[in-house]
């Protein structure tokens, strides 16, 4: 249905040409539970309450600042009738195109058009907060990609995901129709469930393997012990001396863009214990991840089979009564890793965090040479090899490993509260961090190198852009003390 459109004053006809496709981004809309078939619709450009400011730079480039359209929005979903402000940016290009983008809010209401060049707005509850991106072609056609959520109403914590189209013609011509395939989606849900609390004191769904059968498992007192002895083993490979509990009675799988978590509090680790290493794995692929926590360093290992050791850092934290995590977020055909040492408690302290991630392709790990400089131990290591990441398993392991010279005592680990938490949304991570900054002139490049000491040994640090992963630094003020993903 069209609807008639008062002229609007103010501003640059392209300009306002553009942001008007705005409004058919919000017109389609799916069931609440799920998603479904992408519908069309139209809106109209119903006044310029601030026109927004042209500047041109030094070169030349002009852009349009600032600029406030309020938009009148008809949909065959209530959601998604209102009337929305959207805030915009422009940038015009050499060759006749704009890219814009930029902050719109719409709220959720019905219009009254008894008298079309006059229509009148009744809200009904709720709004969407969204954040936009388009193209405008020279011809006047124009693709746009929008992403937002509800607040309030019944569409709050909702998601809204839409891309629309504009065919050529004048910007302002209201015969065009701006088309939009859209999609609602469900509030993301964050699941927690617990694998075992071991409150029962019963070797539930465990079984038992150690290297030369010298492991055991005890289930008492609310709490789960793995222990090894091995007098007269020395240690020259991961196999000589481990031991673990492990179940394959909890099933697992990662969507794209899902987290999955994996939490058990280590209670105690003795001095004797070198390792404590929660894994999950598949046994079908013979692949899985584990976070490797010792007395001075945290690591993230890979059995492939065969360990590699994706990351290990040098960590003074404490080993008593500590949340160790793994954390997997699948990010199309990589796996983000992500290793986390926290205090007890839903908003325990963040006392060790590192990620890495795991590609298709054959990743960079750690040398036996290198391992043993950061360690100690001198093991000897696999490389990665190609192939996808693991996105489903079957097994969970709690494990316990001692680096032997035949003559330590048992090694032993206390666990307590195996959980798996899942997440839509991925938690955002943060560390404490060091800014460092340097001259850059033309033609001298500086590679940078850390050590514990100044005399060493020095080791390069490579800050590059991991595939999946997104990083940034920012300054710690009393400004900026909270961040969120949104």
């Amino acid at each position: 249905m069209k609807t008639p459109r008062p002229q609007s004053t103010g501003g640059r006809a392209r300009g306002l040409g553009t942001v008007t496709t705005l409004a058919s981004l919000l017109l389609a809309a799916l069931p609440l539970a799920a998603a479904g078939p992408a519908s069309t619709g139209t809106g109209y450009l119903v006044g310029v309450p601030v026109p927004g400011i042209l500047c041109t730079n030094a070169s030349g480039q002009v852009s349009l600042k600032g600029n406030v359209h309020v938009l009148m929005v008809q949909a065959d979903d209530a959601r998604l009738t209102g009337r929305c402000q959207a805030a915009m940016d422009l940038a015009y290009q050499a060759d006749g195109t704009a890219l814009f983008g930029g902050a719109a809010c719409q709220e959720v209401g019905t219009w009254d058009l008894v008298d079309p060049a006059n229509p009148k707005f009744t809200p009904t509850g709720g709004a969407w907060d969204m954040i936009y991106r388009g193209v405008a072609q020279a011809d006047g056609s124009d693709v746009i990609t929008l992403t937002g959520y509800g607040v309030g109403g019944g569409i709050d914590g909702l998601r809204l995901e839409e891309t629309i189209t504009k065919g050529t013609g004048v910007p302002l011509d209201p015969a065009i129709p701006y088309l939009v395939t859209a999609v609602i989606k469900p509030a993301p849900v964050n699941t927690r469930e617990v694998i075992d609390n071991f409150d029962d004191n019963k070797l539930t769904g465990w079984n038992t393997w150690s290297s030369n059968g010298q492991g055991r498992l005890i289930e008492t007192n609310g709490q789960f012990t793995v222990r090894g002895h091995w007098p007269g083993v020395h240690t020259v490979s991961p196999y000589d001396s481990w031991a673990k509990g492990w179940m394959t009675t909890k099933t697992w799988a990662i969507a794209d863009g899902q987290t999955l978590e994996w939490r058990v509090d280590l209670i105690r680790m003795s001095e004797s214990t070198s390792i404590v290493k929660p894994d999950v794995s598949s046994g079908a692929r013979n692949l899985g991840y584990s976070i490797a926590v010792g007395h001075d360093f945290v690591a993230i290992a890979k059995w492939m089979p065969g360990f590699a050791v994706l990351s290990c850092e040098q960590a003074t934290i404490r080993k008593t009564n500590v949340v160790l995590s793994l954390t997997m977020t699948r990010a199309q055909t990589n796996l983000v890793l992500t290793a986390r040492v926290l205090e007890p408690g839903e908003q325990g302290a963040v006392l060790f965090e590192r990620s890495v991630v795991d590609t298709p392709e054959a990743d960079p790990t750690l040398t036996t040479a290198e391992f043993e400089t950061l360690t100690g131990m001198r093991l000897p290591w696999n490389k990665d090899v190609k192939g996808m990441p693991l996105f489903s398993g079957d097994y969970l392991d709690l494990e316990i490993f001692q680096y032997n010279d035949g003559t330590k005592p048992e090694a032993t680990a206390v666990f307590d509260n195996l959980e798996l938490r899942r997440y839509e949304v991925p938690q955002v991570g943060i560390e404490r961090a060091m800014r460092l900054t340097w001259p850059a002139p033309a033609g001298v490049n500086y590679a940078v190198e850390a050590a514990p000491t100044v005399l060493g040994p020095w080791l390069l640090i490579n800050d590059t852009a991991l595939p999946g992963l997104k990083q940034m630094t920012v300054p710690a003020n009393r400004d900026m003390q909270f961040f969120r993903l949104r």
